[in-house]
């Protein structure tokens, strides 16, 4: 009759297949779920007088035959929520070998749009339960919340066939009607009623009342409360407020909203890129947008107490709430190379989205995983404890400098001592990522170039550009950089390359004006560029920075 699970048992394990099939010999083997159609019935005449005790009695007290220990299926009042809730449709059963079968369609718990699910069940005709199944995951254990919903609609379709209406006919205008689809409510239109409660009240009008419920009446005197004054509901607030509660209602009051702006929102904080959008950019000319662009760049400014908010507050890295918030629109350390190369004409839409749009990476947290790194951590430390005064390593956040706001940087760690001052640390694996490639300088696109007998960083390779940044962005002495290579551990000191640095960062502000803050203000560049936009996976991106912000 289903064509989707006729072929059911053959999806299960042996242990399950071999107590469904024993299951089905209460009713000569057959499988309810290839009972042809024209053996089923919905006369609600013939159902089984399955009661409430009966219910009971198999939900919590039958013995299992996996733990051979009582169900103890105690979710029998979610059950009956399902039930009164009107997702349980289409009751069938037939009779074989004197017992009933019952199968019924049940709606999912978490995926009401989804294809119902079909529990069944063998009873005698007296209304004890022999067995259930149901094709959920849960259904295995001979019970679950979708079985105990169909019985309770074959409970409470017994009582009404039962009792007697003026015309003689079962009140079947009492069962709940089966939903099709969920619609929106107000709160107010909602009912909060327990499954505990919904029950009582319908035992009470199939036992005491079968007839349809009376419409009240107009005439019924009802206390009319007169609304609130002006200054009840001032005063109210102003309660509300001092008790510390952060009530949301406040957040819409005009005296109270401002004690619930968003973090960000403070001075303490820069100005994030994020909400620079502005819904009219995107109907500007590309001249018009470029200029307003210029207002915005010329704004754009961080201060030093600021900068030092934004690292303090990040140094959870993605474990921080406020990780991606910084970073959207920010050029990184590690896309500095790529921005520089990239023609500002015909700009890479994945590299622009990479910066406006970022993700969580798990880069950062697959390489600390790595072996290699925490060697190279280790060896590093040792070394610099020996040979330097007061060694010390930190953590830190993002850095932003004042000079450059639209730079960013988080190296893996601050590093400093007596004699030689502050410092950054990057730490870098090539053993697990293309190691012959990136680390053998005869290579073209090694980041090592051998001078003088001695292995240096390429000064036009990604990892230099990296270390640059992170060392002027930080103003600190210097920049060391420890890379683990399937041969060797090169461990590097640099100190300010400063007209490298100064070509650096033109390309990068040019770069931030020209396709940064287009994109930003009014999505310029993925405007023009819809197919690529869709296999990027812009709403993705756009979704995790909204995400953050909520948590912010």
């Amino acid at each position: 009759m289903w064509k989707k699970v006729e072929n059911y048992i053959k999806s299960l394990d042996p242990p399950a297949k071999a107590r469904y099939i024993e299951k089905t010999k209460l009713i000569d083997g057959a499988d309810p779920y290839r009972i042809v159609k024209a053996e089923w019935s919905n006369d609600q005449n013939d159902l089984p007088d399955i009661t409430y005790p009966d219910i009971v009695n198999y939900l919590v007290t039958t013995e299992s035959s996996y733990t051979l220990e009582d169900l103890k299926d105690y979710k029998s009042l979610q059950s009956y929520n399902y039930f009164i809730s009107g997702w349980v449709t289409d009751v069938m059963h037939c009779k074989i070998n004197k017992r009933v079968v019952i199968v019924a369609k049940v709606k999912h718990s978490m995926n009401f749009k989804g294809t119902p699910l079909l529990p069944w069940t063998i009873a005698e005709s007296n209304g004890i339960i022999r067995a259930g199944h149901c094709n959920c995951i849960a259904g295995l254990g001979e019970t679950c919340s979708h079985v105990g919903a169909m019985l309770f609609a074959v409970e409470a379709a017994v009582k009404i066939r039962n009792s007697a209406s003026v015309t003689d006919e079962p009140p079947y205008w009492l069962m709940p009607k089966g939903v099709q689809k969920i619609e929106f409510s107000r709160v107010q239109d909602i009912n909060f009623k327990s499954a505990e409660t919904l029950k009582r009240k319908m035992d009470q009008n199939l036992t005491i009342s079968p007839f349809p419920p009376a419409k009240p009446s107009t005439r019924a005197k009802t206390t009319e409360i007169p609304p609130p004054t002006d200054q009840e509901i001032a005063k109210f607030y102003k309660e509300l407020h001092e008790s510390n509660a952060r009530s949301a209602i406040l957040s819409l009051i005009p005296e109270y909203c401002r004690f619930y702006g968003p973090c960000h929102l403070n001075n303490s904080f820069p100005k994030l890129l994020h909400d620079v959008y502005d819904e009219s950019c995107t109907t500007m000319t590309k001249s018009d947008l470029f200029d307003y662009c210029d207002g915005v760049m010329q704004s754009f400014k961080v201060t030093s107490e600021q900068a030092g908010v934004v690292e303090k507050e990040t140094r959870l890295r993605e474990k921080s709430k406020r990780w991606l918030i910084f970073r959207t629109g920010l050029i990184a350390d590690s896309k500095l190379k790529a921005v520089c190369s990239d023609p500002i004409e015909e700009p890479s839409i994945y590299l622009l989205k990479s910066i406006c749009y970022p993700k969580k990476e798990k880069y950062k947290q697959q390489l600390w995983d790595c072996y290699h790194v925490k060697e190279a951590y280790a060896l590093y430390t040792k070394t610099m404890n020996l040979q330097h005064q007061n060694f010390a390593v930190c953590k830190c956040g993002l850095i932003i400098n004042p000079s450059w706001p639209y730079l960013t940087a988080f190296p893996d760690y601050i590093v400093s001592c007596h004699c030689c001052g502050e410092g950054t640390l990057e730490l870098k694996c090539l053993c697990c990522n293309k190691p012959n490639k990136l680390s053998d300088p005869s290579t073209s696109g090694s980041c090592f170039i051998t001078e003088d007998e001695k292995i240096l960083l390429r000064q036009d390779h990604t990892i230099y550009y990296q270390v640059q940044a992170q060392l002027n962005i930080s103003s600190k002495g210097y920049a060391d950089i420890a890379i683990v290579t399937s041969e060797f551990t090169h461990v590097e000191r640099n100190r300010p390359n400063v007209s490298f640095w100064t070509d650096t960062t033109e390309k990068a502000a040019n770069y931030f004006r020209y396709v940064v803050l287009p994109e930003i203000t009014g999505r310029y560049y993925t405007r023009l560029a819809p197919k690529l936009n869709a296999m990027d996976d812009n709403n993705d991106d756009e979704l995790a920075i909204e995400e953050a912000l909520n948590q912010f």
